[in-house]
Order: C-alpha cells, then structure tokens, then sequence
C-alpha cells in the first residue's frame, strides 16, 4: 500500500512540475500590459548559434544540427521588472580542439553567464497580429541588445546581441 501511495504521490509531482514548466496562451492586451509594465519571464528551450565562417569544411562534435539549432536544458531564463533586466543564458563559442588542417575537429563550447542591468533603453512595438516586439538596451555589459518577441501563443523568441557583433536567437515559452 505504501508503495502504490509513494507512486501516486511521485506522478502527481512529476505533473506538477512539467504543468509549472508549460507555455499559456494570452490575449493581445495581456501581452501589451506586461510590455507595458515592464514584467515578464522568458524561459528559453533551444538556441541558434550564429553562422561562423571558420567552421566550414570542419567537422563539428556537439548535439546541434547543420542548421546551428541547439536544444537546451533547463534553467535558463531572462526576467524583466521594472528595475532591471536579469538573464542567465548560455553563451556559445567555437573552441579549436586536436587535429590535423585536414581533420580539425571544433566544438561548441556552451558558458552560462548571468547579465544583469539597471539602466537600459526600452521600447515596445505590438503587431497587427498581437505579437510584441520588445528591444532592451543596456547601458554596458556583455549583452548589448535584447530583442523578444512574444506572441499570443506563449512562444517567445529572443535574440541576444552579445558584444555588439554576435547574434544568439533563443526559442522558448514567456510567463507573467
């Protein structure tokens, strides 16, 4: 009895936690007040890694695809409030390993890094759709540009501008 009680309780927590982790659906104006307001979550599920001229003809050893897609594990968001601006998102870069002009062998290395910033300029466009576009510019860090899109859906996307030249669109869900 104890067991079959320890297994109803170990679904209901597992259910509990994945419903917790799931995108909701929002009308346009609940996207347009928490844009507006300045207050939303991005959990972030996949990354794009930017085009890298030095990797053609390289063989590349990671779990992403030919097209740079990368999915990600959990944990990695951006939060806005009306203070700041907080991310914790992975930072992907080309690392040379062993071998041969050849047979080069590059990797993806993956570096979460948490950004933090106060001050930042802030604009907010709403589509004809009901998506919002949100631009975020902090002033310093490694993060230059934040641009999300939220859609009515729940999916969001966010391209990271990382140093003012290197570009990492991210896929995922946003919550209020």
């Amino acid at each position: 009895m104890k067991r079959l009680l320890l297994l109803l309780f170990a679904i209901v927590s597992i259910n509990a936690a994945y419903a917790q982790d799931q995108q909701k659906t929002y009308s346009a104006t609940d996207i347009k007040k928490m844009a507006d307001d300045e207050k939303f979550r991005f959990t972030a599920k996949a990354a794009t890694l930017p085009e890298d001229a030095n990797q053609i003809g390289a063989s590349v050893s990671s779990d992403r695809t030919e097209d740079n897609h990368k999915t990600l594990g959990g944990g990695y968001y951006a939060t806005l409030t009306p203070d700041s601006v907080v991310s914790y998102l992975p930072y992907f870069d080309k690392t040379k390993t062993q071998g041969t002009d050849a047979n080069t062998t590059t990797s993806v290395a993956q570096d979460p890094s948490k950004a933090v910033a106060t001050t930042y300029d802030y604009q907010v466009k709403q589509k004809k759709n009901g998506d919002i576009t949100i631009t975020i510019k902090p002033k310093g860090g490694k993060i230059t540009k934040y641009v999300f899109n939220l859609e009515p859906n729940g999916t969001a996307r966010l391209d990271a501008t990382i140093d003012d030249y290197k570009i990492i669109k991210y896929d995922g869900f946003f919550t209020n």
